[in-house]
């Protein structure tokens, strides 16, 4: 009676566990840019253009730039252009 019990338990467990079986992950791009449909470059630009706290102030394409923790940036210095002689 043990050893039916103990088999049977075994083979349950062994019928569960056989049956999880992976598959292998494919990889789909969304980006018409990386492959991807090409149908899906105006819904991805509409919700670009949805986010962001730039998107309400104007109709295009605006970048917020991160802060830089405090850190102070260089400011570029101008070139100063040569004289040209003009006739």
């Amino acid at each position: 009676m043990q050893f039916t019990k103990t088999v049977l338990v075994a083979a349950a467990v062994m019928t569960i566990c056989g049956s999880a079986q992976a598959s292998q992950l494919v990889y789909r791009p969304t980006n018409p840019s990386l492959g991807g449909d090409p149908l899906n470059g105006n819904w991805l630009l509409s919700q670009a253009s949805a986010q962001g706290e730039g998107a309400s102030q104007s109709p295009g394409f605006s970048i917020d730039f991160p802060d830089f923790g405090g850190t102070p940036q260089p400011t570029p210095t101008p070139t100063p252009l040569p004289d040209v002689d003009t006739p």
